[in-house]
């Protein structure tokens, strides 16, 4: 499950980005860039709450590869 907050979080943080960039390019607020980032944030945060070991930068590669070595393996 914290891979998933991890890896979701990351995702949302990233398209954060995209979207605050599209709304300033349209001359908007970028509202819902910021909003995504805050739950990009906050995923991130309850997958670190909810891991049994410490973060760190290899973290998101090791989630990575569980999370695909999960879904190709599945029958």
């Amino acid at each position: 499950m914290s891979d998933l907050l991890l890896l979701g979080g990351i995702a949302l943080c990233l398209l954060s980005v995209v979207v605050a960039v599209v709304q300033l390019l349209r001359t908007q607020a970028p509202r819902a860039g910021a909003i995504l980032l805050v739950l990009g944030i906050a995923a991130i945060l309850a997958g670190a709450y909810l891991a049994p070991e410490p973060f760190s930068l290899d973290r998101i590669s090791q989630a990575w590869a569980r999370l695909a070595g999960g879904v190709t393996t599945t029958p």
